[in-house]
C-alpha cells in the first residue's frame, strides 16, 4: 500500500537547555556520527560490489530498456544495495547504542547514508565524505509517537521516567516556546507535528542547538505579506547567474539575486593562505620537496591556530549563506506578490559552473582567455536556489513553477516582431525595434510570460497585444536602471 503524502512544512526553534543537558545531546550525537559513518561505510562497500560485478559492467554498456534495468536493479538487490538493506544492517548497529539511539532514529540515518552513496552510484557526486568530530549534524525522527518527539511544548526524547526508574541516564525534556509576539510560530504549533530534527550548528564559535517540528498542512500566512495567489496573473522571469529579469502586467524588473552576500575573496584567500602555510609547518614530513603532497595515506597534526582559521573561513561561509537565503526569501516573496501563474525558462546552472572546453586567444594581445565561465557568480548568488524557494512557495497555493522548453522557444534569439531567430553574443545587451532599444533580459522575461498553454513557443498574438505597455515599464525600470547604485546592475544597461 502506498504512504498517504500529505502536505508539509517545518518551523524553527532555538533550545535553551541547561549544562547537563548539553551533554547527554551532546553523547546522543556522538554516537549518531557513528552510525552514520557506520552505515556510509557499509553503502560504500555495497556500492563497490555492484560495480565488480562483470554482468552489471555488460548492462550498462547495452542500450536502455525496461529488461535492462530490471536486470541492474535485481543486480543491486542482490548485493544488498538498497535503502532497505542498509536498514537490516543499521539494526545490529543501533542495538548498541539502544539506550541513547532509538530504531526509527538510526533508520533515519541509514537512509541518508545510503542516499548519499547513491548519489556516488548514479555519477550525480565524485565522493562522499564521512562525518568528522566537529561536522554539524542532525537527528530526526520518522514519527512523533516514540523517540524523538514534540508533546505539549516539549521535545521529549528517550525512555520515560516509571516508578522502577524515576531518572532513566537517557531521559531528556526541553521545553520551547514562542515569543510573545510570534503569532506565526503560535498558529504553527497549533497543527499536527509529523516529526522533529534536532540540529547541532556552530555559530561565532559556539556550539547551538535548533529543534525542527515538520509540521502537517500548509504554512500559516504572514500578516506582512502580498499574496496575489491568482492564476490568471502571469508573471515571466529569466534568471542569469547573478540577476533575475521579472515581467507582469504591472512590473518590469531587473533585480541583482542576493546583492549584498557578494564574497570578500581578498579575505578569503588571506585565510586560506594563512592555512595553507600553518598546514605546511608542521606537517613538513606529508610534502615533497617540490611543494607537493606525498602519495599514500599521510597522518595530519593540525596546530591551534590552523584550528582556528578554519573556524574563522567556515564562519564567513555560514553568513553568507544565511543572508542568501534570507534574500531569497524576500525576493520570491515579491515576485508572488505579482501573480501564481510563474514561468521560467528551464536552466542547467551546473553546465555553467564547469570550465569551457574551447581555448581562444585575446585578439588584442594575443594571450589565451581563461576557461572560467561562471562558478564564482552562480556561488556567491545562488540563482536555482531561489527558483527552489519559489516553487516550494507555490506549492502552498496548490500550484507548481512552470518551465518553458528552452531549446523550443530560445527566447533570448526570438523577435517577436519579426518572429525570426538571431543568435547574440552575451556582450550584447540590446535589442533594436526599429527606433527602439529594448533591454535584452527585459524583454527575454516579456516573451516567457507571454509564451502559449503548452510551454513551447511564444505566443505572438498576445506580445502584440502587450507590447505596448511593456514599452512604457521598460522605459521606466532603464531609467531607474541607470541611476542605480549597484555597478552589476548599471552594467546591463550600460
Amino acid at each position: 500500500m502506498a504512504r498517504k503524502c500529505t502536505p508539509t512544512y517545518s518551523i524553527k526553534f532555538s533550545l535553551n537547555i541547561l549544562a547537563w543537558q548539553k551533554h547527554k545531546i551532546e553523547k546522543k550525537f556522538k554516537i549518531a556520527r557513528i552510525v552514520y559513518n557506520s552505515c556510509l561505510g557499509e553503502a560504500l562497500k555495497r556500492h563497490k560490489s555492484v560495480k565488480a560485478a562483470k554482468e552489471y559492467h555488460t548492462l550498462l554498456k547495452e542500450p536502455k530498456s525496461k529488461e535492462r534495468d530490471r536486470r541492474l536493479s535485481e543486480i543491486r538487490l542482490a548485493n544488498g544495495f538498497s535503502e532497505y538493506g542498509l536498514h537490516d544492517f543499521v539494526r545490529l548497529v543501533q542495538h548498541k547504542f539502544k539506550e541513547n539511539i532509538g530504531s526509527l532514529e538510526a533508520q533515519k540515518l541509514a537512509t541518508r547514508a545510503f542516499q548519499t552513496v547513491e548519489k556516488l552510484h548514479f555519477g550525480k557526486a565524485r565522493k562522499v565524505h564521512f562525518k568528522k568530530f566537529d561536522d554539524d549534524i542532525s537527528v530526526e525522527n520518522k514519527s512523533n509517537q516514540t523517540g524523538l518527539r514534540y508533546i505539549d511544548g516539549n521535545i521529549l526524547w528517550g525512555d520515560k521516567p516509571t516508578k522502577k526508574c524515576p531518572n532513566p541516564k537517557n531521559w531528556l525534556c526541553m521545553p520551547i516556546a514562542p515569543k510573545a509576539n510570534d503569532e506565526y510560530a503560535r498558529i504553527a504549533l497549533m497543527d499536527n507535528s509529523k516529526y522533529v530534527r534536532i540540529l547541532k550548528r556552530e555559530i561565532r564559535g559556539k556550539v547551538r542547538y535548533f529543534v525542527q517540528l515538520i509540521q502537517e498542512g500548509y504554512p500559516p500566512t504572514k500578516r506582512n505579506r502580498k499574496i496575489a495567489n491568482d492564476e490568471t496573473k502571469r508573471v515571466g522571469i529569466d534568471i542569469g547567474s547573478s540577476t533575475i529579469a521579472v515581467y507582469s502586467e504591472n512590473t518590469v524588473e531587473l533585480r541583482e539575486l542576493a546583492p549584498k552576500c557578494n564574497t570578500d575573496f581578498p579575505k578569503l584567500r588571506r585565510i586560506q593562505r594563512s592555512i595553507d602555510r600553518s598546514k605546511r609547518s608542521t606537517n613538513t614530513h606529508n610534502f615533497n620537496k617540490d611543494g607537493t603532497f606525498k602519495k599514500g595515506r599521510l597522518e595530519w597534526n593540525n596546530s591551534n591556530s590552523y584550528k582556528k582559521l578554519r573556524k574563522k573561513r567556515k564562519e564567513l561561509y555560514r553568513r553568507i549563506a544565511v543572508q542568501r537565503k534570507i534574500s531569497h526569501g524576500k525576493l520570491a516573496n515579491d515576485i508572488l506578490a505579482l501573480g501564481s501563474d510563474i514561468r521560467v525558462e528551464t536552466m542547467r546552472f551546473q553546465s555553467l559552473q564547469k570550465r569551457t572546453k574551447k581555448t581562444t586567444r585575446n585578439r588584442n594581445n594575443g594571450k589565451i582567455n581563461s576557461k572560467k565561465r561562471f562558478g564564482k557568480s552562480i556561488a556567491n548568488h545562488a540563482p536555482a536556489m531561489l527558483l527552489t524557494i519559489i516553487d516550494r512557495k507555490l506549492s502552498y497555493q496548490g500550484q507548481s513553477l512552470k518551465k518553458i522548453d528552452t531549446y523550443a522557444t530560445k527566447a533570448s534569439q526570438f523577435n517577436h516582431k519579426t518572429g525570426k531567430y538571431t543568435k547574440k553574443q552575451l556582450t550584447e545587451r540590446w535589442n533594436a525595434f526599429e527606433k527602439l532599444l529594448i533591454q535584452r533580459d527585459l524583454y527575454s522575461a516579456f516573451l516567457i510570460g507571454n509564451t502559449n498553454e503548452t510551454l513551447n513557443s511564444v505566443d505572438v498574438d498576445l506580445c502584440n497585444a502587450k507590447w505596448f505597455n511593456f514599452v512604457q515599464l521598460h522605459n521606466r525600470e532603464i531609467a531607474r536602471l541607470k541611476q542605480s547604485p549597484s555597478k552589476t546592475l548599471r552594467w546591463f544597461v550600460a
